[in-house]
């Protein structure tokens, strides 16, 4: 046996040590590794427990080596060093479940929500931040303190009524419920340990959310149009008004026409493709009338070396927010929204608005409905039958067509 194996006695029975070659302690002495010796089961062992350095001694290693020697005699208790190791990764185990389930059970709504919550709806969401804005204003100060099992829906309730009492519109009430109620699914889906975190009825089903009237009734004229254009035509930079007769004749949303690239635009078909992306609206061709392809092949014969067509002036992507900017500044120039308030979203001109004239007057022009569906790239007929009422004649000839029974004599 070489000096770095060689083990040595202890003062007590059935304690060695070895020393390590080069490794010592704060003592300056080398580090010692502890074996204990016993018999079990009329075989005897030899087993290693660990080094000085990891808090190890003679004195507990006697202990242990006790202990062992105690349960073999009496026949109760862990009979080997296996045993007993295997028995305290049990017991912390067993610990650890407990601490668990206690947190479970008493885990506030603040701090799920930022522990558990927040990871989920990143990955979830685009708006993500928009929600973290959200549950920081209202949702945060009314029941981040609250143990989330706690959480009943007369607490949901006043919320509600305080949210409709501070005079908040029906939409952004809307957005505070379905993150609130986001909150309670992914706390039913999750497991802190071996316990969910909720698991009772998520506590805002059954709260009435207020009515909510958030389609655009209004569409542009064409005298609108005209001025729109013409009051665009004067700024610095085209991007606006190439935008707006973009979206007039395309319907595209603005951040549709943001995000597209020349590899979209097929001039030979007369076809530009809105591409297909996880959670955003969805995508299709879009047919190229005139006035769309004149203004995509000027971009074109004027464009820089970039892959976008509407690339940012600035260097920044955040082009979308001063095009909204300026659109509605060009539409509160003109009068476009003289006597509207902020929040009159069915009249107030927007630059989606745009894309509500776009359908609206495909069907004027007498476009069917399902055409009409087609173009806007809507996911179900109801959203595309707002404009079944502009069709021309669609209801009125059925009335002039209608040839009533004749009412009988009287006799």
């Amino acid at each position: 046996m070489t000096s770095q194996h060689k083990k040595y006695p202890t003062k007590y029975t059935g304690i060695r040590f070895r020393e390590h070659n080069s490794r010592r302690l704060r003592n300056g002495s080398l580090d010692r590794y502890f074996y204990i010796r016993y018999k079990a089961g009329g075989i005897s062992r030899e087993e290693g427990l660990g080094w000085a350095s990891e808090g190890w001694n003679a004195e507990k290693a006697n202990l242990i080596r006790s202990q062992i020697k105690k349960a073999n005699l009496t026949g109760e208790g862990p009979k080997s060093l296996s045993e007993m190791r295997a028995a305290n990764r049990e017991a912390v185990k067993a610990e650890t479940r407990v601490v668990e389930e206690e947190k479970a059970a008493e885990i506030t709504v603040n701090d799920f929500f930022h522990e558990c919550a927040v990871p989920r709806i990143k990955k979830e969401k685009r708006s993500w931040l928009q929600d973290c804005q959200r549950y920081k204003k209202f949702i945060e100060p009314n029941f981040g303190h609250i143990p989330i099992n706690g959480v009943s829906k007369n607490h949901v309730q006043e919320f509600l009524d305080f949210l409709i009492e501070s005079g908040y519109a029906p939409a952004s009430v809307k957005h505070y419920m379905a993150l609130l109620r986001r909150i309670f699914n992914i706390a039913a889906e999750t497991q802190i340990g071996e316990k969910f975190v909720f698991t009772g009825r998520n506590p805002t089903q059954g709260v009435r959310l207020p009515a909510i009237h958030n389609s655009r009734e209004r569409f542009l004229t064409g005298e609108e149009v005209e001025k729109l254009i013409s009051e665009s035509s004067k700024l610095r930079y085209p991007d606006l008004h190439d935008s707006i007769v973009l979206s007039l004749n395309t319907g595209l949303r603005l951040g549709e026409l943001r995000r597209l690239i020349w590899l979209d635009v097929d001039f030979d078909s007369g076809m530009v493709s809105v591409r297909e992306e996880a959670q955003r609206k969805p995508g299709g061709k879009v047919p190229l009338n005139t006035a769309a392809e004149a203004i995509l092949r000027k971009r074109k014969g004027s464009a820089e070396a970039t892959d976008l067509v509407f690339p940012p002036i600035y260097g920044k992507a955040a082009m979308r927010g001063s095009v909204t900017v300026q659109f509605q500044r060009i539409a509160d120039r003109i009068g476009l929204n003289n006597g509207l308030a902020n929040d009159d979203r069915q009249r107030r001109i927007v630059f989606h608005s745009l894309r509500h004239t776009f359908a609206s007057w495909l069907a004027l022009a007498g476009v069917d409905i399902y055409r009409i569906k087609t173009l806007m790239r809507h996911k179900n007929i109801d959203m595309t039958m707002r404009y079944a009422h502009l069709i021309p004649d669609a209801t009125r000839q059925a009335v002039h067509n209608l040839t009533p029974p004749q009412p009988c004599q009287v006799q």
